[in-house]
């Protein structure tokens, strides 16, 4: 805030003539007053003036902001199109014999003392600029090839039994491919990290064009490497596949040669192609690649020859039967793609087979390293899936040569039972599709650039509007909120995304009973009613979802659809009530759980067994095989009886007379602890202590045990007697007079009220 700004001129030439002890008695105060006031409203003018070029500087500001993001969002959007068509547009001329005059003079530029010098120099310079990068990527090669070092030793030793002689082949078999794929990423990880101190902080046009090459020779490392570790002696394959492979150590030899060559050939072809900007790109480069992609069509074809190739044992083992049948197929794909790129070279689409080379080296290397895990990753799963059901595998036989095959199979033990088995290969099945999906759509976001007009075959179906609320800062510093119409195309894509997740969530709600069983009821003990709750629950949560995500796929909103929600609910307060009503009375009968899976019920006019419990009906079963479907609201308008497991336990009610000089609450848990304590008596339903009357010198509990049918009911009554009394006696708790004991009724019967007169006389307490 600026002191005597202006606002109140008046005020503030006063407080100025005050401080400055000029008394309004004075000669010139009336003049030097008048004129305070009017420096002090120009001032004011001025300050005003200048807040509003500032205001109007910081939204030239934001604007300018506003159109730098805009541009740089264009410019992405320009560059991405670029790039998906600049793949297919030729790079130069077409072979011709210049190229052939001129590869003298490329030789000679690539072993230009003067190039060397200055490469050297660029590299003292970037070493004095950041010495710490440069001691730090020293670190990092030594650490890398220490760990190879090690990797490796750890792989033969494993393969040769000097290491884990003990454990299962399952284990060693693990720790060989996460060994192997460690021991190939080593050095085409060193390279890339030469390449990358190469290619930042101090650069110079050599240090970029050796960057280029060391990258260009990391890839072509990569794609090397893990095919000869997987064939290296004592190695993944040999000792942990079980093929087997004769030419293997030649080929293991081969791939080592003929590796080295590949890696240098790179380097020099993507060096001598960066040398000074395309004056010899067409003629020495040319021809090394030409070089080096018939020595890999040459690789190929000894690799993949349908008779003879030393990796044609694997595919006729794992590849399966129609996999072997068109070898043919995969062998001419093998050598026909470095034929294919000789060929675009030599048409001049140089830049179009680079790029081809390097998607093709990406997805090789992906494909090899997944297929190398593969085992690894199934065995982990599985035992983790032993870990999670608590279904164990048997365990193996093993004599003095070591460990014997499994003729029999796993055991299957756990809470599982018959479930077990179609859990496991139903979620298999699932886990597949999934991997396969993920290895679809990665290899398509790999490859769908170089096939631009691909994505013709996305067409937009429709477009969906959504209103978006926008927080802008204006010059002042105050938060601005506005709203954006935003449009947002849903494809074919989309769709075909939205059915996969419909897909999904139906097989997870298929398989929740299952994965229910395995993963929760062994570790928490849930009574059939609650377990019957929250596999309804489970079910319609998950289902909900997915369709909650599968809309948002294809882009209904709650705004679209409200309308035809409040029509709904309308239509189902009016038509559908009994629906409703049915719909409540199930989640009533879950919650409150009026009755149990297996409890014999009277509902109305209706009597048999639980025997399902959804979420809008319920069915009833009698022991003639036939069953009722009651809707859920009548056990919330009818009268329910539940006879507590009627026609399959036995009830043994009993009485006894104690003393009035403990409270009958004490006295009731007490008896109830002690019969809960007997062997048959079962714990659901759970034994029951009532205080039926007090006398004067005397009270009578009344106790109810239950247990299973097909017992002597009244012997059992007649032993349980004796245990409650001599219990009561040995505590001076038991009456002198005891009660009748009551009649032991079916449960489907009901004493009239006489009988009940009659009985209450009877036992009537002195």
């Amino acid at each position: 805030m600026v002191r005597h700004d202006g606002s109140n001129a008046v005020a503030q030439a006063r407080e100025l003539l005050d401080n400055a002890g000029i008394a309004s008695t004075a000669p010139a105060y009336s003049e030097m007053n008048s004129q305070l006031q009017m420096l002090l409203r120009e001032r004011n003018e001025w300050l005003t003036t200048l807040r509003q070029s500032y205001q109007d500087y910081q939204q030239k500001l934001g604007e300018l902001d506003s159109t730098t993001t805009a541009a740089a969002s264009l410019v992405t959007r320009y560059r991405t199109l670029i790039d998906r068509h600049i793949t297919w547009i030729r790079s130069g001329s077409p072979l011709a014999v210049s190229d052939v005059k001129r590869l003298g003079q490329g030789m000679s530029a690539l072993f230009d003392s003067s190039r060397s010098a200055a490469f050297g120099y660029s590299i003292q310079r970037k070493w004095s600029s950041s010495p710490v990068e440069g001691i730090g990527l020293i670190a990092s090669i030594i650490l890398i090839a220490f760990l190879r070092w090690r990797a490796k030793i750890a792989v033969i030793a494993v393969g040769e039994r000097r290491r884990m002689k003990d454990a299962t082949p399952d284990a060693r078999k693990v720790v060989a491919s996460v060994l192997t794929v460690v021991v190939a990423f080593a050095f085409p990880g060193i390279l890339f990290l030469i390449a990358r101190w190469l290619s930042n902080g101090y650069v110079s046009e050599s240090t970029l064009n050796a960057s280029s090459g060391i990258y260009a020779a990391s890839l072509v490392a990569l794609m090397v490497e893990l095919p000869r570790q997987l064939l290296r002696g004592s190695g993944f394959v040999e000792k942990h596949v079980d093929v087997e492979l004769p030419r293997r150590e030649r080929a293991s030899t081969y791939l080592k040669v003929i590796g080295l060559g590949l890696v240098l050939a790179a380097y020099v072809v993507t060096l001598v192609g960066e040398m000074d900007h395309g004056a010899w790109r067409d003629s020495t480069a040319r021809f090394g690649f030409l070089l080096a992609m018939a020595l890999v069509a040459w690789t190929a074809h000894l690799s993949l020859r349908p008779a003879g190739g030393f990796l044609e044992p694997l595919i006729a083992k794992f590849g399966g039967s129609v996999i072997h049948r068109i070898r043919f197929v995969i062998y001419f794909a093998g050598i026909g793609f470095p034929l294919a790129m000789i060929v675009l070279s030599t048409l001049g689409y140089s830049f179009t087979a680079y790029e081809l080379i390097q998607k093709a080296i990406f997805t090789m290397s992906s494909l090899l390293v997944a297929a190398t895990l593969w085992p690894a990753a199934k065995i982990l799963s599985s035992q983790a899936w032993a870990m999670l059901t608590g279904a164990t595998p048997a365990k193996a036989e093993r004599d003095r040569y070591g460990e014997l095959p499994d003729t029999a199979g796993s055991s299957v033990s756990g809470v599982l039972g018959e479930h077990y088995l179609e859990l496991k290969h139903h979620l298999a099945f699932l886990c597949q599709c999934a991997l396969v999906f993920g290895a679809i759509v990665g290899i398509g976001w790999l490859w769908i650039d170089i096939f631009p007009n691909v994505r013709m075959g996305n067409p937009v179906v429709w477009n969906v509007q959504d209103t978006v609320t926008q927080s802008t800062t204006d010059a002042s510093g105050q938060t601005i909120t506005s709203s954006v119409v935003e449009t947002t195309p849903v494809t074919v894509v989309h769709l075909l995304l939205a059915a996969v997740t419909l897909f999904v969530a139906f097989q997870l709600a298929k398989l929740l009973p299952a994965l229910f069983d395995a993963l929760v009821l062994q570790r928490v003990s849930f009574d059939e009613a609650m377990e019957h709750f929250s596999l309804v629950l489970g079910r319609f949560l998950l289902f909900g979802i997915g369709c909650f995500i599968a809309c948002k796929w294809i882009g209904i909103r709650w705004q679209t659809i409200q309308w035809l929600a409040v029509g709904l609910t309308i239509g189902l307060g009016f038509g559908l009530q009994d629906m409703v009503r049915n719909l409540f009375g199930g989640l009533i009968v879950l919650f409150e759980k009026p009755a149990r899976l297996g409890d014999f019920i009277t509902v109305g006019n209706v009597r048999g067994r639980v025997a399902a419990q959804r979420l809008r009906t319920t069915v009833l079963s009698d022991d003639d095989g036939r069953e009722v479907i009651i809707p859920n609201q009548n056990f919330v308008g009818s009268e329910v009886v539940n006879w507590r497991g009627a026609g399959r336990l036995s009830v043994i009610p009993l009485e006894v007379a104690v003393s009035r000089d403990e409270r009958p609450a004490d006295i009731c848990r007490t008896l109830t602890e002690l019969v809960i304590e007997q062997d048959e008596v079962l714990l659901t339903p759970t034994p029951q202590a009532t205080l039926v009357c007090v006398g004067k010198r005397s009270q009578r509990i009344e106790v109810r045990a239950w247990i299973e049918e097909g017992q002597n009911a009244e012997n059992y009554r007649d032993s349980l007697l004796r245990i409650v009394r001599r219990y009561l006696s040995e505590r001076d708790l038991l009456a002198k007079t005891q009660p009748t004991q009551p009649p032991m009724l079916d449960q489907f019967d009901t004493l009239t009220d006489d009988s009940r007169r009659s009985r209450g006389k009877r036992n009537r307490v002195a």
